[in-house]
């Protein structure tokens, strides 16, 4: 089939000075990519056909005039990268699905038969008002909780605009830019590199081992290989591996992934508290719904007993009776039923989300916020999380030269100079690009940015022409394993690979130098040892390290398949500071008084690691350190025992990161992770809660992730946990103020109606009383703002129960206290005359108003009380910074003074006097000071949730024990003890302690301490016990953050 092509007079508008001139039709153009049809592209010429096409081009990319036009001619024609949303519910088709619940269904249909009654049977005068104010209450409770859903939706909708806005790299005008995915047109050339999502559908134009995860389209785990034979990229897909640049040909609902996505309808997942409080809600709601029956059971046999007993004629009006009973029974499942526990759930983390946005927090998955409460160890990067990663050359050695940035002039020969700026130019990712507002800035790897800052402003040459003048023709992306990056260019009749890594690593490799006069000259064992003691003295000083290295070869490029480990001739070693970011060392104090441990997992050396480590106070003088390779050597037992003293791993691989976090979890731990590569997605996804790099991240990274953190910043994650623990804290305030509620108003109608023939609280007050506790309370208790003393108390871990000891404590004793007002008032309150005057005790409709004001007052002063947990007796702290709670509180008191004195018959009230009022107020008031002096009653510790170890003590599950101190012995040379209570574990102790720091000894040559292991006898007494010694030699600074 032959290529339709376009109107050609219809798309020959000039923008700027360019006819846009389009060849390729846009349908055609999809058709092509979901066919994979190569003889299609060969038809239009292949991808220099379609490039021409598209009126682009593969170097400079779209026309300035058309980025001046704002692409309004494209964008016609070929669509916008924008793909059709779901329509969001209007606010009636909320209330409407509110009202598919059963039981408000059957109030509704007795109460549609009690107005047919009060009308047609003559039943009751006003009969038909009741049936009308229980439809308007309903409509009223569905009304406000349907606004709360609605509400909810439209925050989601705008976080989740936010989160799907991506970046990626484009070439206009020459130049490159960072634009969002949302401006991408057809014809756009893309720049891609590992961890980037692709943004719309098109072709491969070049690249270097550039390899997709087509899962989420084909799901097929196998990664793709693009090259000019299967050239398809497709949105949505990610690169896992290489570079490379593509040309758009399909967006938003054209490209293969919004075909899909028009298909989808995806709901938000109910997150696991939800999950937990509607398993709640159901249990109640069983109980509910067998006080309900014996309600209406009780009621018919007492109606029964008295037709039987009256003698009087059969006459169908005594049915509304029955309707009656069936209405006062639905009614009290309605109030018990607490549905708005999930709604408290999600108002709470509707109100954190929007929140945490402003703390530089972006949820992408609700369950998020809440398990980020629990946390009980952060797994956390160094670059970027716990420094700037604002990085800068500032010391180094070039061809047998050492030179400081600050010590004077740094300079170079002409050769070393050229030969050290193309190494730098042409193996590197990082470039200048425009921003959104018009500025030019780095991007890329920050290391990568540093050398080419250095390229600039100290070699003084433009490391761009350079880059330009030096093709590369193959390239060996960095990878986690190798610690390294190469890049492979012709130079004369030869090529040329230029590699830098890890210097430990890429200096073991060389065989050569290049010395002061730019000539190559053979590597020494003397110069080899002073190299090794320059980069741990860079290291020591918290600098990360990089090695630059070259070799020339004759060999064809199909033949270079790999960085060479031998042979290679060193350039240059830089050390590069990134500085410590000054809120840190705070936030990791603070994260320790929460009952929090912090651990540093980077790719580091392992000297800087520790230097920075110890700045942040991360790394203690008891805590452990140790390099990748040796941790993935640990047995599980062994990895058990350094666990809860291990606070650095260095040199760690995204593997070392995964096993650590499944281990953690596997004793029962928290754990929450940070990472920005590709390959950092499996430990994101594996933590409780994975944290991406907003600045640093790859998309891949962000798409595993939970939580994107904007700012890079280490104090965000402090931020999280805090409005993780407020999350959870708001649903303990309501669930406590809820079941208050629902004991005592379930328990006063059920005994009522049992022993009066009727409950005191008719059915428009106890669906006023369910919206005060359902939707009112969640909302006014679910969005108080954190307190900085969340994080001055330990985690409530994995396994902690919900309901704690000193909740029961609230809910029972204000149950009580409530229960006994309330059967006072129902059996008693004619004896009140000085609180209430003189009630005839036949008036019910007084007394029965009475008794839900009375109720009514109590709730909402008990709201007060329920505004802090445990024992924190000021509840009136932050409450006048809250202006929803207030707001809450202030709109509850007013629609029930309008409901007792002007209600009448519709709310089954009558207005109440001056005295009356008081007393009710005063009555619901005295369970303010009540609850004050409940939270001096004694109750039992909570049974704390199963954790690895104590973070202050450091224990372990098993009976090991390693509690190093550090002391001085009289050598001078520090001298630390552990202790351990078994023999069995002294054995495996020393073997994993021997295995681990000896070997760190041999390859560092690092400065030794004896450790004594001290073997205890659980057996034998103090007084009577047998030690045996046992020394190992270690690394000091492993130990002791003071040597």
């Amino acid at each position: 089939m032959e290529p339709r092509y376009v109107d050609l007079d219809s798309n020959m508008r000039p923008v700027g000075n360019v006819a846009l001139d389009f060849r390729a039709d846009a349908d055609h153009l999809a058709d092509m990519i979901q066919d994979q049809d190569l003889q299609k592209l060969e038809q239009f010429g292949g991808a220099e056909g379609l490039i021409q096409s598209l009126v682009t081009d593969v170097d400079d990319g779209l026309s300035q005039g058309e980025v001046l036009d704002n692409f309004s001619r494209r964008r016609a024609i070929y669509g916008a990268n924008v793909y059709p949303k779901k329509a969001s519910k209007s606010l009636l088709s909320m209330i409407w699905d509110a009202l598919q619940d059963r039981m408000l269904q059957i109030l509704i249909v007795a109460a549609i038969i009690s107005i047919f009654l009060g009308v047609f049977a003559g039943h009751d005068e006003a009969g038909w008002i009741e049936g009308v104010a229980i439809l308007l209450a309903v409509f009223l409770v569905v009304s406000v909780s349907a606004g709360n859903d609605y509400s909810k939706e439209q925050k989601f909708r705008k976080l989740s605009e936010v989160r799907d806005d991506k970046k990626i790299r484009v070439r206009r005008a020459g130049l490159e830019t960072v634009i969002s995915v949302k401006e991408i047109n057809v014809g756009e050339i893309v720049l891609l590199e590992s961890g980037d999502s692709i943004p719309a559908d098109g072709i491969f134009i070049r690249g270097f081992d550039l390899t997709s995860d087509e899962a989420p389209l084909t799901g097929e785990s196998e990664l793709v290989r693009k090259n000019e034979d299967r050239p398809w990229l497709f949105a949505n897909c990610r690169i896992m591996t290489g570079t490379g640049s593509m040309i758009c040909l399909a967006v938003g609902p054209r490209s293969q992934w919004g075909r899909i996505k028009a298909l989808l309808d995806t709901e938000q997942e109910p997150t696991p508290l939800e999950t937990k409080l509607e398993d709640l809600a159901d249990n109640i709601g069983k109980l509910g719904v067998c006080a309900a029956a014996l309600t209406f059971v009780a009621l018919t046999i007492q109606w029964a007993v008295q037709i039987v007993r009256s003698e009087e004629a059969w006459n169908w009006e005594q049915l509304a009776d029955l309707v009656d009973f069936i209405i006062i029974a639905v009614t009290i499942i309605v109030v018990a039923v607490p549905e708005g526990l999930p709604l408290a759930v999600t108002l709470s983390l509707a109100y954190s989300m929007i929140k945490m946005m402003k703390d530089n927090n972006l949820v992408r998955h609700l369950s998020a916020c809440e398990t980020m409460g629990g946390a009980t160890n952060i797994c956390s990067d160094k670059t970027g999380t716990l420094t700037e990663n604002r990085m800068t050359v500032i010391e180094g050695w070039v061809a047998n030269k050492q030179f400081a940035i600050d010590r004077g002039t740094v300079s170079f020969i002409n050769d070393i100079a050229s030969l050290l700026a193309e190494a730098i130019s042409v193996n590197s990712t990082a470039s200048v690009v425009i921003n959104s507002q018009g500025q030019r800035e780095y991007t890329g790897s920050k290391t990568e940015c540093a050398l080419l800052d250095f390229c600039s402003n100290i070699l003084h040459i433009n490391w761009d022409e350079t880059r330009k003048r030096s093709r590369v023709e193959k390239a060996f992306p960095f990878s986690s394993v190798t610690k390294q990056m190469a890049s492979v260019i012709a130079s004369n009749s030869r090529y040329r690979l230029h590699s830098k890594g890890a210097p430990e690593i890429v200096l073991a490799a060389c065989n050569y130098v290049i010395d002061e006069n730019g000539h190559r000259v053979e590597l020494t064992d003397a110069l080899r040892r002073t190299l090794e003691g320059l980069i741990t003295d860079l290291a020591s000083k918290g600098l990360r390290t990089l090695c630059l290295t070259y070799t020339d070869t004759r060999e064809s490029l199909e033949n270079i398949r790999e960085i060479p480990n031998r042979e290679m001739t060193c350039l240059a070693i830089f050390g590069i500071k990134d500085p410590l970011r000054a809120e840190v060392p705070a936030a990791v104090e603070q994260c320790k008084r929460a009952g929090i441990i912090v651990r540093m997992v980077t790719g580091d050396n392992v000297l800087t690691a520790c230097h920075i480590a110890r700045e942040c106070g991360i790394l203690t003088a008891d805590g452990i350190y140790i390099e990748g390779p040796k941790f993935r050597r640990l047995s599980t037992d062994e990895l058990d025992r350094i666990l809860p003293r291990l606070q650095v791993i260095a040199r760690a691989s995204p593997e070392d990161k995964l096993m650590l976090v499944r281990r953690l979890k596997t004793l029962g731990e928290v754990v929450a992770s940070t990472g920005d590569g590709t390959n950092d997605a499996p430990q994101l996804r594996e933590a409780d809660v994975g944290f991406a790099m907003g600045i640093a991240g790859t998309e891949v990274a962000k798409d595993a992730s939970d939580i994107i953190l904007m700012d890079d910043n280490f104090s965000s994650i402090v931020k999280a946990v805090m409005w993780g623990r407020n999350v959870y804290d708001s649903i303990r305030k309501f669930l406590q103020f809820q079941l208050t509620v629902n004991v005592c108003a379930v328990v006063i109608a059920f005994v009522g109606a049992v022993s009066k023939g009727e409950s005191p609280l008719s059915a428009v007050q106890m669906l006023w009383v369910n919206l005060i506790m359902d939707t009112m309370a969640a909302l006014a208790l679910a969005t108080e703002e954190p307190t900085p003393a969340l994080l001055e108390r330990p985690p409530y871990g994995r396994f902690d129960s919900l309901i704690n000891n000193a909740m029961w404590r609230t809910v029972i004793g204000q149950s009580i206290y409530q229960m006994i007002v309330l059967f006072t008032l129902l059996y008693g309150i004619q004896n009140f005359e000085f609180a209430f005057g003189v009630i005839d005790p036949t008036n019910h409709d007084l007394k029965n108003s009475i008794i839900f004001n009375t109720f009514v007052m109590c709730q909402i002063f008990n709201e007060i009380n329920c505004r802090k947990l445990g024992n924190d007796l000021n509840i009136f702290a932050g409450f006048f910074t809250n202006w929803i709670f207030i707001l809450v509180l202030i709109v509850t008191v007013v629609v029930q003074f309008l409901i007792v004195e002007f209600g009448g018959k519709w709310a089954s009230t009558v207005p109440l006097n001056l005295q009356q009022w008081i007393s009710c107020v005063v009555i619901g008031f005295v369970s303010m000071p009540f609850g004050f002096l409940l939270k001096f009653i004694p109750i039992p510790n909570d049974k704390p949730g199963e954790r690895l170890f104590d973070p202050e003590s450091g224990d372990g599950l098993t009976e090991e024990q390693a509690n190093y101190s550090s002391t001085s012995g009289s050598s001078g040379v520090p001298h630390v003890t552990a202790s351990v209570s078994s023999s069995s574990a002294q054995t495996a102790l020393i073997q994993t302690k021997n295995d681990l720091l000896k070997t760190q000894v041999e390859e560092e040559d690092i400065p030794t301490t004896t450790i004594t292991i001290t073997s205890i006898d659980n057996n034998n007494n103090d007084d009577n016990h047998n030690n045996n010694n046992t020394n190992v030699v270690a690394p000091t600074s492993s130990l002791n953050s003071e040597s």
